[in-house]
C-alpha cells in the first residue's frame, strides 16, 4: 500500500509540475513579445484559410484577458468568432461578420481563452484572413 501511495503522489506532483511549466512557457512568450504589462496582445486566427461547411478552424489558446477588435476578410457568406465555453466542450458564438470587415463592437475576452473562426454556412468559406488585436 505505501508504494502505491508513493506512486500516486509522484503522478500528482508530475501533473502539477507540467501544468506550471506550461503556464511559465506562456508567460515567457508574453514577456518576450512585450505583452507582459497587462495590455492586450494580437493574435492571428486565420491566414488564407478555407473552411468547409459548418467547421471551425484550429483554435488558438492562451488568449490574454482584454478588450479586442476583430477583423476578418473572406469569400463566402459569413464567419463567426467563437470561444470555448466553461464546460470545455461547447463553442459559444462571440461575434458574427456577414461581410468582410471589422466587427463594430469591442470584444471582451477572459483570461486564457480559446478562440476559433467558425463557418456556420452550408457551403465553404475561402480566403479567410482574421486577426484579433
Amino acid at each position: 500500500m505505501p508504494q502505491r501511495l508513493e506512486t500516486q503522489a509522484r503522478e500528482v506532483v508530475a501533473k502539477i509540475y507540467d501544468e506550471h511549466v506550461q503556464k511559465l512557457q506562456v508567460y515567457a512568450q508574453q514577456v518576450l513579445s512585450g505583452q507582459s504589462d497587462g495590455t492586450s496582445a494580437s493574435y492571428t486566427l486565420a491566414g488564407n484559410q478555407t473552411l468547409a461547411a459548418t467547421t471551425g478552424a484550429t483554435p488558438i489558446t492562451g488568449v490574454r484577458k482584454g478588450n479586442y477588435t476583430w477583423a476578418a476578410q473572406f469569400t463566402g457568406t459569413s464567419v463567426k468568432l467563437q470561444a470555448l465555453g466553461p464546460d470545455g466542450a461547447t463553442w459559444l458564438d462571440v461575434a458574427t461578420l456577414s461581410a468582410p470587415g471589422i466587427f463594430a463592437g469591442e470584444i471582451r475576452i477572459g483570461a486564457n481563452a480559446q478562440l476559433r473562426i467558425y463557418n456556420p454556412n452550408g457551403t465553404s468559406v475561402s480566403g479567410i484572413y482574421s486577426s484579433l488585436s
